[in-house]
């Protein structure tokens, strides 16, 4: 018997993925059931991941070979003869130059393809994993690249490690303590070696132990940095798993009514690509050795334990004081992830008056003590988790006085800089100037800036207190009616907070870094994955923030553009040839599949005559 003449099962054969191109489902196309058909979204993927893999090691071993950009800074390993002796001639930086940023360019565009594709619901969840693994392995096993910040974080462990303060002690103290401090202070960017690290105390107290460990081993500085680049490492992949547990609660039903096997799927698939492939992430976290890897892991993995409060498996104001304290411990090494630290405090107030007992009475004593309860519960949790890492660190908070060292540089990429530019310009097209000096107009726009973004935060915040629905406003509150303490199953406040709030606090800082994304993008992108079918404006905003700014803070860590068009004028014709052809090459074995699948998709989405259904003799 044919499905052609049963009704039923010619609408089963038109039913239409909700996460994907139109297909028919039935008996001769079964469901895949939460992973993309192999034949139609993987293979065409690892051309994807190997054009992206090319462009990771080429970007790698060029920006490897280029040498340090000060020529004052030495390292103090040669990274298994990865990284020069000396510095390259000025036409071999200029070749080295402009391949390092073609090639991040390229990973760039794999990246932006890959992500395409996870929103399609035409790519698996192992084809992401594998593009993330691909792509972030030449930056692992490769040395601190595109920043020193790392060789900072090692000579702050070192002061540390010899008693030494680094909140009050600049790296240049190590010359006074032993003949080895001078390998350090080689590898750190001059700028720093004076200045004052503005990391807590539970940050210093993993630089000390890696430099304790360094030390033992008998390597130093080379064992030091390598130490950090492993910690790195284990952040990073203990961010992305912990980030995959923020949308995976409550799984949604397909259309059909079946579960949502093949919606988690696409979720996860989603996660990694804009998270996991993320280029600033393989770069920077994995390849930078950052610390922002550690206290983002920390900062996702106190939201994952605040969103099991009112599940019934401990009690919720425990489960709200350990979030506290896990966003404390990420405060402790970075200073802005306090803002989940804050929101945290801040929601549980809001649940303590809207549910409980207290609300269904509506007695404001019993209401004030529930909030008491939550609020003595928080105070108390950060309160250990701050001493804590004061004495991992083992000094006192002396490093709040140091969090303005990153503002005493200025980047021109960051908003606030581009502000004081046009701000500082305007008068003078009139022939006028303003009454202080560039300085003082940076200043300004500085704390006009951090204004706009306390705002935003508090704004993004206020709106999730929820009002008392109107049904309800007329008639006295039962312990029935109240909704329990706790998130609700599959709510978004959180992440809509601190995901655009921590990238409003990253766009509006002083100075801008692409590492600095670390403690925003993993919440937008579960927020995106969370978001329905199709999606809407805030989904599609979340997903152009992370685009952009990912990107942009990736291109702007590359050498200078006028810098290397002059060094590659020296070059030989013939060399700047081959490099183009290269990066051509690299370009179109990424775009090219893409495109023509692209195109055969298309073709095969065009709905074929349907055949007239044969009706069965009464």
């Amino acid at each position: 018997m044919t499905t052609q003449g049963d009704p039923r099962a010619a609408r089963r054969g038109a039913a239409v993925r909700a996460d994907g191109p139109a297909e028919l489902v039935g008996p001769s196309h079964p469901e895949p059931h939460g992973r993309v058909d192999r034949g139609a979204g993987d293979r065409p993927a690892w051309r994807l991941i190997l054009a992206g893999a090319i462009a990771a090691a080429l970007a790698m071993i060029s920006e490897a070979r280029l040498g340090p950009r000060d020529p004052e800074v030495a390292d103090p390993s040669s990274w298994w003869g990865i990284l020069p002796s000396g510095q390259p001639a000025d036409t071999a930086r200029g070749v080295l130059a402009a391949t390092a940023g073609l090639a991040v360019i390229g990973l760039c565009l794999s990246w932006l393809l890959l992500l395409a594709r996870a929103r399609r619901g035409t790519i698996s969840p192992r084809a992401a994993g594998a593009a993330a693994l691909a792509w972030a392995v030449p930056f692992a096993v490769g040395p601190p690249l595109f920043s020193r910040d790392v060789y900072a974080y090692a000579a702050q462990g070192e002061l540390a490690r010899h008693g030494l303060d680094p909140a009050t002690h600049g790296i240049n103290s190590l010359l006074s303590r032993e003949a080895g401090g001078g390998l350090f202070i080689a590898a750190v960017d001059p700028r720093w070696r004076d200045t004052h690290a503005p990391y807590g105390g539970l940050g210093v107290g993993v630089e000390r132990a890696c430099a304790a460990l360094g030390d033992l081993l008998g390597t130093g500085a080379a064992g030091t940095v390598a130490a950090l680049r492993v910690v790195a490492l284990i952040s990073t992949v203990l961010l992305v798993a912990l980030a995959l547990r923020l949308p995976g609660g409550p799984r949604r039903a397909d259309q059909g009514g079946r579960s949502g096997r093949c919606r988690s799927g696409r979720t996860v698939a989603i996660v990694l690509a804009l998270l996991a492939a993320n280029p600033f992430v393989i770069i920077h976290l994995v390849g930078g050795a950052h610390l922002d890897a550690l206290a983002a892991a920390l900062l996702v993995a106190a939201l994952v334990i605040d969103r099991g409060r009112g599940t019934g498996r401990a009690p919720s104001w425990a489960l709200g004081a350990t979030a506290v304290a896990f966003a404390c411990l990420a405060g402790s090494v970075k200073a802005t992830a306090f803002l989940g630290a804050g929101w945290l405090v801040f929601v549980h107030v809001r649940d303590a008056w809207h549910s409980g007992p207290a609300a269904a009475t509506g007695r404001p004593g019993r209401r004030a003590a529930t909030i008491g309860t939550a609020l003595a519960a928080d105070t108390v949790a950060a309160a250990l988790a701050l001493l804590a890492g004061m004495a991992a660190g083992g000094f006192g908070p002396t490093w709040i006085g140091a969090l303005a060292t990153s503002g005493k540089l200025e980047t021109g990429i960051a908003p606030a800089s581009v502000f004081a530019t046009l701000v500082d310009l305007a008068p003078r097209i009139v022939g006028l100037e303003w009454p202080g000096d560039s300085d003082a107009v940076l200043g300004a726009t500085r704390a006009l800036v951090l204004a706009v973004v306390g705002l935003t935060v508090a704004w993004l915040a206020l709106r999730t207190w929820p009002a008392r629905p109107a049904a309800q406003a007329t008639r006295p509150l039962t312990p029935d009616a109240v909704r329990p303490t706790g998130p609700e199953p599959g709510r978004r406040d959180d992440l809509v907070v601190v995901g655009f709030g921590g990238m409003a606090l990253v766009l509006g800082s002083p100075v801008v870094y692409p590492w600095y994304l670390a403690l925003s993008v993993p919440f937008l992108a579960a927020l995106v994955a969370l978001a329905p079918s199709p999606p809407g404006r805030q989904t599609r905003a979340a997903v152009g923030l992370i685009a952009v700014t990912s990107v942009w803070l990736c291109l702007a860590t590359l050498s200078p553009l006028a810098a290397t068009w002059r060094l590659l004028g020296r070059a030989d014709p013939l060399l700047g040839a081959a490099l183009v052809v290269v990066s051509a090459a690299v370009v179109s074995a990424a775009t090219v599949p893409a495109v023509r699948r692209r195109t055969t998709v298309r073709r095969r989405t065009i709905p074929a005559p349907r055949p007239e259904a044969r009706t069965r003799p009464r």
